[in-house]
C-alpha cells in the first residue's frame, strides 16, 4: 500500500505539534521561539528537541532496573533474617549452657 502526500503531511504536522507542546510545557513561548527562530515551526519536523548533555539525558543503563532493585531488597531482607535467626540461636545456647542444676 502506497502512502500519499497527505499521509506524510499529516505525520509531519503531528510531529511538529507534539514538539511544540513539549517546548511550551518546558519553557513557555520563549523556549519555543528560541528553538524555531521566531516562528519557523517546520524546523521541529526533524531532529530532537532535548539536550543530550550528561545532566539532561537519562538512559536505561544509568540506574538499576526494577527487577534488580527487587533482588537487592530481597537479598538484604534475607541477610537480616539470617542474622536475627543466628542471634536467637546464640542466645538460646548461652542460656542453656549457663544453667546448672
Amino acid at each position: 500500500m502506497e502512502k500519499d502526500r497527505g499521509y506524510y503531511r499529516y505525520q509531519r504536522k503531528q510531529h511538529i505539534k507534539r514538539k511544540m507542546g513539549i517546548l511550551r510545557r518546558i519553557g513557555g513561548q520563549q523556549d519555543l521561539d528560541a528553538w524555531t527562530g521566531g516562528g519557523y515551526y517546520g524546523v521541529l519536523a526533524k531532529g530532537k528537541i532535548h539536550c543530550s548533555c550528561w545532566m539532561c539525558r537519562s538512559k536505561s543503563y544509568d540506574s538499576w532496573s526494577h527487577s534488580d532493585q527487587k533482588m537487592f531488597l530481597l537479598g538484604d531482607l534475607q541477610v537480616d533474617e539470617y542474622l536475627r535467626y543466628e542471634e536467637v540461636d546464640d542466645h538460646d545456647s548461652l542460656c542453656s549452657s549457663g544453667e546448672t542444676e
